[in-house]
């Protein structure tokens, strides 16, 4: 199900950057490689995120992400090599399984279209949240920034 939202995203992440076309292999090899030190993030809430820039044109061709832990407050400290970013927007969202993630894509980009909103991607990020579930895919829920 499909809905907008306006919500605050707090997080402690490592910033990464990569070609686009890369990013199928380059974001789980971060994600997999902040959470060696994942344990070391005060506040943190349990559920991984990833906070990408959204490709600007077909000439945009790098862009820069970040992979971390959502947390409940900001950290008193933080690991070396990470940072606290706050984002907050107006955002599309869905939730579905993991595995889904170009048919969930697809399905919110449609939706945001059908409801006559526009994508407000230029300068606010796209996020991903990443909820554990026992013995299955995880879920994911998907937040695209849309102009209010």
């Amino acid at each position: 199900m499909c809905k907008v939202v306006s919500q605050e995203f707090k997080a402690v992440v490592i910033k990464n950057k990569g070609l686009f076309k890369d990013y199928a292999d380059l974001v789980p090899e971060a994600a997999q490689s902040f959470l060696k030190h994942g344990h070391l993030v005060q506040h943190s809430s349990g559920l991984e995120v990833t906070i990408y820039e959204p490709k600007r044109g077909e000439d945009h061709l790098e862009g820069i992400f970040f992979v971390g832990y959502l947390v409940h407050e900001k950290p008193d400290k933080l690991p070396d090599g990470m940072e606290y970013i706050e984002v907050q927007h107006t955002y599309a969202s869905i939730r579905g399984k993991g595995a889904d993630m170009g048919g969930l894509y697809a399905r919110l980009n449609n939706w945001i279209k059908e409801q006559g909103n526009t994508q407000d991607s230029a300068d606010h990020y796209i996020l991903e949240v990443y909820y554990p579930v026992e013995n299955e895919d995880e879920d994911v829920e998907v937040y695209i920034p849309v102009k209010n």
